[in-house]
């Protein structure tokens, strides 16, 4: 049951849609150098190979996280869409931040609870009130309330309780059974694919794009991304 990288497995889908944003790009480059191979039956086998591995992530972490998640937390969850809405419409109209409004943290929130991600929506969420505290004058003065501040709090330390208890993050461990196995190979076979051909498109002529095949650079932007020290440990 090895795998054929040594990165996360939790970094495997951030990589391959980073990958296929990439292709879809440059797709007339990659079918100008191999006709055969990038026929519009590749990006349908590498979207099905995507649906695929998701679908397994998502059901091996909700099953691990049944038993642990409270339904306090579960009430936070369903309400921080909206209280994400709505600060994000006063961060437009907000005056003298400290930080500019797409960078403040909400979308990585946002990427974290659509992903059932908890162990990372309670780094971003920590990274995003720290933020919010440091231009609270300027929020308050546009509408934001002490009650929603405290609800994102509320969330954060929830979260951090409940990792501390029993865990709510997977271990990639559990991930590690012979169909899964399969699944992370397929998909992984795929995104291989598009780095070795970037690199023969992009390797002498566009430097800027090599970057856009290159798994370094991939994993430093989806780490960035995610948060140093979050996610899953690494497969040796």
């Amino acid at each position: 049951m090895s795998l054929p990288f040594n990165f996360r497995i939790n970094e495997l889908l951030p990589l391959g849609r980073l990958l296929r944003t990439s292709y879809v790009r440059d797709r007339a480059d990659f079918v100008d150098l191999l006709p055969e191979d990038y026929k519009p039956k590749f990006l349908a086998d590498y979207d099905a190979a995507v649906e695929a591995v998701e679908k397994v992530t998502r059901s091996s972490v909700a099953v691990a996280q049944r038993g642990a998640i409270t339904a306090r937390i579960d009430a936070l969850l369903a309400a921080l869409p909206q209280l994400l809405n709505r600060l994000e419409a006063r961060l437009r109209r907000a005056e003298s931040l400290t930080v500019a409004a797409k960078k403040f943290g909400i979308e990585p929130v946002r990427r974290d609870r659509n992903n059932d991600e908890h162990e990372g929506l309670a780094d971003s969420l920590n990274t995003l009130l720290q933020n919010i505290g440091a231009n609270k004058a300027s929020l308050l003065a546009k509408g934001q309330t002490q009650g929603e501040i405290d609800q994102l709090q509320e969330l954060y330390d929830q979260l951090v309780a409940d990792s501390t208890a029993q865990g709510s993050s997977l271990s990639d461990q559990r991930l590690l059974t012979a169909d899964n196995v399969k699944l992370f190979r397929a998909l992984y076979k795929l995104m291989k694919q598009l780095m070795d051909d970037g690199k023969s498109l992009y390797k002498t002529s566009d430097k800027a794009r090599l970057k856009d095949y290159t798994l370094r650079n991939l994993r430093q932007q989806v780490r960035k991304e995610q948060g140093e020290g979050g996610g899953t440990t690494k497969i040796p």
